[in-house]
């Protein structure tokens, strides 16, 4: 009886270590929610200051700008600025900095209660869609926020409207006079690779052939940019697509595949290469932190009144089969 109730005893004991180990594992497999903070009132006392919570995660976007969109505009490879939870900032994709907590608090507090950017009647301040615009996206409270600052001048438009232009201008003013302290380069460790078939190729100058054989250069520029339409009017064909407008997708490459085309292009970011007697102009584009996490594309081109992401895509290229 003495040995059972031991051995019992025994069992319970590495029982209850099981299960305290399993409990956490689980734990360490959970995936917790990215922390908020909340910017503190400026005046409590005054009842005049709104509440303003956002994520603290290094890779959660809190304040991005970008520009363009007008229908005579160019494309934008990446947004102007990045601001993210932990305060760091990007510039482009060239330049890094980073706002202590009390900076960042202050531009939301002075972004929230001094221009009101959360409680504008109007998000579009662009009456002149030819023109390019600023894209300010926010993530703050919980929701994000498009607000758009461009040539904004028609008489019909009501004083409310013309009074939060103002203030829509003065933020973004802010926003870039926040970010004024030293910077570095900035160094993604992950690349998507983005290629348009051309018609126009300078044959007194050396055109290497496409290296990888994972996919086509045909496959790949079919499958971010669609099909080139036919031009019959012209005999300089020519396709948006990167060049004008945003692609459909993006490709993710892997090592090998970036360090393969980095040697071809002798670490240039663009470069021409020669397919099955087709020309193709290729781009490496470094990632944000976002956009990996994310698996989406921060880029703004021609022809947009709002912003829209760029999917990204990992592995193999998907086969299009071009419409007849």
């Amino acid at each position: 009886m003495i040995m059972r109730s031991q051995r019992a005893r025994r069992f319970c004991l590495l029982f209850g270590c099981f299960l305290l180990a399993s409990s956490v594992l689980l734990a360490g497999c959970t995936n917790a929610p990215p922390k908020t903070a909340e910017v503190p009132h400026n005046d409590p006392s005054s009842g005049s200051s709104e509440p303003v919570t956002y994520s603290t995660s290094a890779q959660d976007v809190i304040i991005r700008t970008l520009h363009g969109g007008g229908l005579q505009g160019s494309l934008s490879l990446s947004p102007q600025i990045s601001i993210y939870g932990d305060g760091t900032y990007i510039l482009g994709l060239n330049r890094q900095g980073k706002l202590d907590s009390d900076g960042l608090q202050q531009l939301l507090s002075d972004l929230v209660n001094t221009y009101g950017v959360l409680n504008f009647k109007r998000q579009q301040f662009n009456d002149i869609p030819d023109q390019n615009a600023t894209f300010l996206e926010l993530s703050l409270n919980g929701k994000g926020i498009e607000l758009v600052y461009g040539a904004f001048s028609n008489p019909t438009e009501t004083e409310q409207d013309h009074e939060e232009y103002q203030r829509l201008g003065a933020a973004i003013t802010a926003i870039n006079n926040a970010l004024k302290g030293p910077t570095q380069p900035y160094h993604g460790s992950r690349y998507v690779l983005l290629a348009r078939q051309i018609f126009h190729l300078d044959y007194t100058q050396t055109t290497p052939y496409w290296p990888l054989t994972d996919y086509t250069l045909s496959q790949l520029a079919l499958y971010e940019c669609g099909a080139v339409p036919p031009d019959d009017t012209s005999s300089n064909q020519e396709a948006g697509c990167m060049k004008y407008t945003i692609p459909q997708h993006a490709v993710l490459l892997n090592n090998s595949q970036l360090q393969a085309l980095r040697t071809s292009m002798n670490k240039r970011s663009q470069g021409t290469f020669i397919e099955s007697g087709s020309a193709y102009e290729v781009t490496l584009r470094v990632l944000l932190p976002d956009e990996l996490a994310k698996k989406h594309l921060a880029m703004l081109g021609s022809a947009q009144s709002n912003y829209k992401a760029v999917p990204l895509q990992e592995g193999a290229v998907p086969i299009i089969t071009p419409k007849q």
